[in-house]
């Protein structure tokens, strides 16, 4: 039978990094999507047939050529009329279209989607009852897996059904070898979709979800996976063009290359994900976004750069104080505003290729190169043929005969080096993130060493108390005590449940101690359960050729840096998540040069013949997140050493309140209201207790400043609730108590 081939490949064991719940609701309603695309039967009633092409012209026409136009009534009244008289399959057919539009949506409530589907069929002449399986799948709790609909997927049944039944019109107008290859091929049958009629790209977008869960993303809407597929374009070498299916197979490239660096399953929605592709995302501290009075400086960046083909133009370049590149067919890079816009000038036969590396070639040294900047020039693979510092920005030169991109540069060092190994074939190649090659680089051509990249002092910002106490939600009297804390003992532990900006609040204090913000002065690391003291401070890590060679940790470099500046230039080393980390494991011999009356105190390090000792201008700032069941509790070793700073909720701190004020929502003043008494509640539980209170960074200003309504039920839904669901995770009645009483906040 036809639907059995559709089962069984519907039913194929899909990609690990597709998050379960989202593959289990789809995989539940393959039985509808089977009969659709099969025997036309109902799952309500297996006795009718309604995927049929006269019950679905019958259901459009009642719907599509009998619009009921007017606000007197809601979509669900009008349905009401169209519907009455119905032939007993148009009905079923509309009920079981209802149920597959509203399935996968994240936040539609049991009640709600069972009564839409209710109502429907309350038009039959004799009353059906909704099989077993069906109601398990209505009575689905929300928050639970599906995309989250915006208002116009909400408002839009009625053109929604309408869709759907001229896509049953057109699938039982197709041969039968049409319709078998489109239930065995996800894009035959997108396509099958797209060539329905009017495309209605946020229904088909679901049923395609629900049809292929392993093909397809659960996101309705066209823009937010045209957004999310440029966003990480450049993993893929580009996108394939803008059309639905270029889309959704960009986004499944896309998909498998981050399965690659990403543990576990994932949506682009996850944390870590999101904010590889928008900017805007607030990621673990929602407060953590940058203000235009305060910008972050960018830090130095290295470049390894071929001068032409085989250095065909070094000379040129060398003596004129010049770096430039080709691909002058591209006239003024100025005028390309993206990635994509470059790669399509460049595919002049239109063959689709992604052309990554002349793309982000053509772009990086438009775009991200910048003054300051230093430049290693190459010679093929094998060779280093100068260093040299940016001292412009890029401009275009048509008078050139070749090479018409150019920026000047200062070549501080030319000459012949060999270079450590094979280097990158590519025209233009970023290096900052590999500082061992760096300062092997820099080592090789210049015989020093230059530990981290210094910032000119004219680009960076004043950051001061004022500033702090302007951007985190903190009281001027809890700032005071924090410095003066973090100052005596050197070593500092910022506490708190999640959502109370730590994170946020440790690189700002470290600058308002800078008195600036020098990213160059602080440096931030994460624990986890893997991390070692070859990572912090120094191992033996194997080379290309078989061997071992001794390789510096972060903390070592850190402190060589601040060793070799003023003693009374403060720096500070950040620890997030320090309690995921085996403490004795990771520190060895420095849990006792860490103390603030041991600085400056040597002891011989394990790897290396010398003696080692933590410069007094360190200062160690940690993270630790007291909600984290899965964290055991914090060494005792390493809680004599460091101070603990608690972070509390600071919706009534004068920063949060004058925010709530700016906003102006009551919406939002509600839902601070009854996140006060939620946190009242949750520190009142014997199991749960202060530390887990809901911090206020959750309802801080959003990312771009433009708060919506829209804004507060995500955070609600995708959010708060999910972390009610872990903290009451054995006592469901209470979790969904206070779930409908936020929900109900914003109703």
């Amino acid at each position: 039978m036809p639907n059995e081939q559709f089962e069984s490949n519907h039913d194929a064991t899909p990609a690990l990094s597709r998050p379960a719940p989202d593959m289990t609701i789809a995989r539940e309603v393959g039985e509808v999507i089977t009969h659709m695309l099969g025997d036309a039967r109902s799952v309500i009633d297996p006795t009718a047939t309604i995927w049929t092409a006269e019950a679905a012209e019958e259901l459009r026409s009642r719907i599509g050529d009998n619009p009921i136009t007017g606000t007197g009534q809601g979509q669900w009244d009008k349905l009401d009329q169209q519907l009455q008289g119905a032939p007993r399959e148009v009905v079923l057919l509309a009920a079981e279209i209802i149920f597959l539009r509203e399935h996968p949506l994240r936040s539609a409530r049991p009640k709600t989607r069972r009564s839409h589907v209710d109502r429907a069929l309350s038009h039959l002449d004799s009353p059906v009852n909704i099989s077993a399986p069906m109601s398990t799948w209505l009575d689905r709790p929300t928050g639970v897996a599906g995309f989250e609909p915006g208002s116009w997927y909400n408002a839009a049944m009625w053109l929604h059904v309408i869709w759907t039944a001229s896509f049953v019109c057109y699938w039982n107008g197709l041969s039968e070898g049409e319709r078998e290859a489109a239930r065995t091929d996800p894009w035959k049958l997108q396509q099958v979709m797209l060539s329905s009629g009017n495309d209605r790209a946020d229904i088909r977008n679901a049923l395609q979800f629900l049809a292929r869960p392993d093909t397809f993303e659960p996101i309705a809407s066209a823009s937010m996976k045209r957004k999310v597929r440029d966003g990480l374009a450049d993993r893929i070498g580009g996108s394939s063009g803008n059309d639905p299916t270029s889309i959704d197979r960009d986004l499944l490239a896309i998909r498998e290359s981050l399965s690659r660096s990403v543990d576990g399953s994932f949506h682009f929605w996850t944390p870590g994900v999101e904010e590889l592709w928008n900017p805007a995302a607030s990621g673990v501290d929602p407060t953590a976004t940058e203000t235009a009075a305060f910008p972050e400086p960018r830090p130095r960046h290295y470049w390894l750069y071929s001068p032409g083909e085989q250095a065909s133009e070094w000379e040129e370049f060398s003596t004129g104080g010049i770096m430039a590149i080709g691909w002058d067919q591209l006239g003024d890079l100025a005028a390309f505003t993206s990635r994509e816009a470059i790669r399509q000038e460049l595919d002049v036969d239109e063959t689709g290729g992604s052309m990554k590396n002349a793309v982000l070639a053509v772009w990086q040294f438009q775009n991200e190169i910048a003054v300051g900047d230093i430049v290693y020039a190459k010679h093929g693979r094998r060779e280093i043929v100068g260093r040299g510092e940016v001292t412009s920005d890029a401009w275009f030169e048509p008078d050139r005969a070749s090479f018409l991109h150019v920026r000047s540069v200062e070549w501080t060092h030319i000459g012949s080096w060999e270079h450590p190994g094979d280097a990158a074939t590519k025209t233009l190649t970023d290096i900052t993130a590999d500082r061992d090659y760096v300062e092997n680089l820099d080592t090789l051509v210049t015989g020093d060493v230059e530990p981290e990249p210094p910032i000119p002092a004219s680009t960076l910002p004043i950051y001061d108390k004022a500033a702090f106490l302007s951007d985190v939600y903190l009281s001027e009297t809890g700032y005071d005590r924090l410095r003066s804390l973090l100052l005596r003992k050197k070593n500092l532990i910022l506490a708190g449940p999640p959502g109370v900006g730590k994170t946020f609040a440790a690189k700002r204090l470290a600058y308002s101690l800078l008195g600036m913000k020098d990213p160059s002065r602080v440096q931030t690391v994460q624990f986890h359960q893997s991390y070692s003291y070859e990572d912090f401070m120094m191992g033996y890590r194997p080379t290309e050729t078989g061997g071992f060679t001794l390789v510096e940790g972060a903390f070592y470099r850190f402190c060589e840096q601040a060793r070799a500046d003023d003693r009374d230039h403060p720096y500070f080393f950040i620890i997030d998540e320090v309690n995921r980390g085996n403490i004795s494991k990771i520190f060895g011999e420095l849990l006792m040069l860490i103390e603030a009356d041991k600085r400056g105190q040597e002891v011989r390090l394990v790897y290396k013949n010398e003696t080692f000792s933590v410069p007094p201008n360190v200062h160690i700032i940690g993270m630790m997140n007291t909600a984290d069941r899965s964290l055991a509790v914090l060494d005792y070793a390493l809680r004599r050493r460091f101070g603990f700073f608690q972070m509390a909720p600071g919706f009534e701190s004068a920063g949060f309140i004058r925010w709530q004020q700016e906003a102006g929502s009551p919406a939002l003043d509600r839902v601070v209201a009854l996140v006060g008494d939620l946190n009242k509640a949750i520190t009142d539980d014997p199991a749960l207790g202060q530390g887990f209170a809901i911090g206020h960074s959750y309802l801080s200003r959003p990312a771009g400043n433009h708060l919506d309504i829209d804004w507060i039920h995500s955070v609600i839904e995708d959010e708060l609730i999910p972390l009610l669901d872990e903290y009451w995770f054995d006592e469901p009645l209470k979790a969904e108590e206070w779930a409908n009483r936020l929900r109900s906040a914003i109703a």
